[in-house]
This record gives C-alpha cells, sequence and structure tokens, in this order.
C-alpha cells in the first residue's frame, strides 16, 4: 500500500475527516499521480479530496529529481488554483482547502501525504451521459457553453488548460458544469512543469499540431488555440463517444494507411484536414435525427473550433479585427442562443 492509499478514517485540520476512497472508473484517464476519497467535515458537508501520489519518484532512476519534479508539478498547479480562487472563476474547479496530512504505519517521513479538497461533484460528464435515458440536446449545449465560460475565463487569468476532456468537466447539481484539473495547463508568465513536453495533455484528444516537433517552439497564445480544438473535441465526445482526433486518425489510417506521421506537418495537413471533413460529414448524418434544426449550427461550430490548421481556427471574423483568433467571446454567446433555443424547444 502507497501512503496516499491509507487515508480512510484520518483526521484532518479545519474539521475534515477522510471517509472512504474513490475509485477510478473504467477506462478513466486521469488521476495516474493522485488517490480520490470523499470526506465530511464537523457540518456534515461531503467534499472530494485528491491526495497527491509521490510514491512513483522512489521508483525512477534518480528518486530525487523525480521527487522534485512532482513537487514543483503539485505547488505549479495550486498556485494556478489559487489564482483562480482569488479572481473568483465561477466555471473552474477550486479547492476549500489544502494541506498536508501524515499517514501512520511504517511508512516514517515518507507518509507525509499533500492533498487538495474540492467541492463534490455530481460526476463528469461521461457520467451524466452514461446516464441519460434518451439524448437531451439542451443539457449538452448548455453544458458545452458552460465549458466555453470556464475555458474564457482561464484564458483570461493567463492560464492554458492543455487537458480539456470529458473526464476534466464536472457537472454540479445547482451550478452545472466546471473545469477542472490544471495539473498540464501553462503559464503566460511562468514556465510551466509540462511546457517542454511534446503533447502535454492527453494523446487520445490532443490537437493535430501537438504530434509534431515545432522549430520555433510554442508560445501561450499557440496554447490557447489548442484549447479552442479541445472545446470543439468536447462536441465530438457528446455527440458520438470519441474524441475528434480519435476521428481524424480512424480516417486518415483508412485512405493513408498511417496515423500521423509526426514528421512533418505542414506535408501530412491536406490529409489531416480531408480526414476531418470527411469525419464531419459522419458527424453530421449522425446527429441529424436528434440536432434536426440545429444541425448547421452546430457542425459549423465544431469546424472552427476543430480547424486541423491552428493558423485558421477559431472564428474567421476575428482575422481581420482586432480580436485574437483564440478568443472565445463569440462562441459563448453563439453556444448560449444554441442553449437557449434548445431549452426553449424553438428553432
Amino acid at each position: 500500500m502507497r501512503p496516499a492509499e491509507c487515508l480512510t478514517n484520518l483526521e484532518l485540520k479545519d474539521g475534515w475527516n477522510v471517509v472512504s476512497i474513490v475509485k477510478s472508473p473504467p477506462r478513466s484517464t486521469g488521476g495516474h499521480f493522485s488517490v480520490g476519497y470523499l470526506v465530511k467535515n464537523n457540518d456534515g458537508k461531503i467534499a472530494y479530496l485528491k491526495a497527491l501520489d509521490f510514491s512513483g519518484a522512489f521508483q525512477a532512476p534518480d528518486p530525487a529529481r523525480a521527487l522534485q519534479s512532482m513537487t514543483e508539478a503539485y505547488n505549479f498547479e495550486r498556485d494556478l488554483l489559487t489564482r483562480c480562487k482569488t479572481r473568483k472563476l465561477d466555471r473552474v474547479v477550486t479547492p476549500i482547502a489544502d494541506g498536508t496530512v501524515t499517514v501512520p504505519g511504517p511508512f516514517g517521513p515518507l507518509g507525509a501525504v499533500c492533498y487538495l479538497i474540492f467541492e463534490h461533484a455530481k460526476g463528469d460528464i461521461r457520467n451524466e451521459i452514461a446516464g441519460l435515458a434518451e439524448f437531451d440536446l439542451a443539457w449538452c449545449l448548455r453544458s458545452l457553453h458552460q465549458t466555453a465560460v470556464g475555458l474564457k475565463q482561464l484564458h483570461s487569468t493567463g492560464i492554458a488548460h492543455q487537458d480539456l476532456k470529458p473526464s476534466n468537466v464536472l457537472v454540479f447539481s445547482e451550478s452545472g458544469a466546471k473545469i477542472a484539473d490544471l495539473g498540464r495547463a501553462s503559464d503566460s508568465n511562468l514556465k510551466s512543469p509540462v511546457d517542454d513536453i511534446l503533447i502535454p495533455g492527453d494523446v487520445g484528444y490532443a490537437p493535430p499540431e501537438q504530434f509534431y516537433p515545432s522549430p520555433d517552439g510554442r508560445d501561450f497564445y499557440d496554447r490557447c488555440l489548442s484549447d479552442l480544438y479541445l472545446l470543439g473535441s468536447l462536441f465530438f465526445f457528446y455527440f458520438s463517444g470519441c474524441s475528434a482526433t480519435q476521428a481524424i486518425q480512424a480516417k486518415i489510417t483508412g485512405f493513408k494507411g498511417m496515423n500521423f506521421t509526426n514528421t512533418n506537418f505542414k506535408n501530412d495537413l491536406p490529409y489531416i484536414r480531408q480526414a476531418f471533413m470527411e469525419s464531419l460529414e459522419d458527424l453530421k448524418t449522425q446527429i441529424i435525427p436528434f440536432a434536426r434544426q440545429f444541425t448547421d449550427d452546430i457542425i459549423q461550430l465544431i469546424r472552427e473550433l476543430c480547424e486541423p490548421d491552428p493558423n485558421l481556427r477559431g472564428d474567421c471574423r476575428s482575422y481581420t479585427s482586432s480580436i485574437l483568433h483564440h478568443d472565445l467571446e463569440r462562441y459563448i454567446s453563439r453556444l448560449d442562443l444554441l442553449a437557449r433555443k434548445a431549452e426553449m424547444k424553438i428553432s
């Protein structure tokens, strides 16, 4: 047993008590370096605790450097979350509390476990979609709108998420969808622990350009454009159960007999764009029965957000204006209008 797996029944500061461990759902792609728990305070409030698991560092060839790297990543994420909390970003999940607890037993000095406590969510959007008796277009559009608001809030605070995927969009009973987990995020002002990683987030959701080395490196603007792609990829998940990247790769394999070559993005881009357009046509056919009069608007949103060429990604009206390509304000307005129409069942 690792120290991070032994917190059940421990008392924490500020009146919190660890109730039980939360097992990761099947096919989960998150939480590799943490363990989840339900906790309760003296007022009976239930919350979620994320216990950081640093034990893997001691299996590394250089344990000291590995532990330093994990600690720096934890402190970096905690600092970003503190900034989000200070700025009152209501569409981003921020901690209620944080601290360190010492696990009794044979662990000695290695038994100190860092943790973060968050508001308890109903689940992520995978759980919500799986639990729907029938497809709810209005709910999907509203949660996508709320997610876009959260992403805009992050960008306005100088944070690019870089790992937006179904498991990182949590759903709350009263407040709806919020973006979670800044463990792979980038800061516009400070170097992030993951800035030198080619694909900082989940490979299954990564935008095509991240599969290729960037000769000039990637700046904060590039990372925000990647976030637009990840937002568009959520549409694919809501409506087809897969990411845009998975859909594109399947098409490329079909007509070119390979995935992204990882060598020359400019040479591969025509094939990637062809695969993307074919995937969009498939998706359009698939969603017409339940999206009905909203189909064309939804497909257009996805076309702009998931455009494989980052130079063309985003609202085309931004290309000749002072608004940056990655600005989400127009998408927030368009999604809000679609969601309102779907909620009122009007065309």
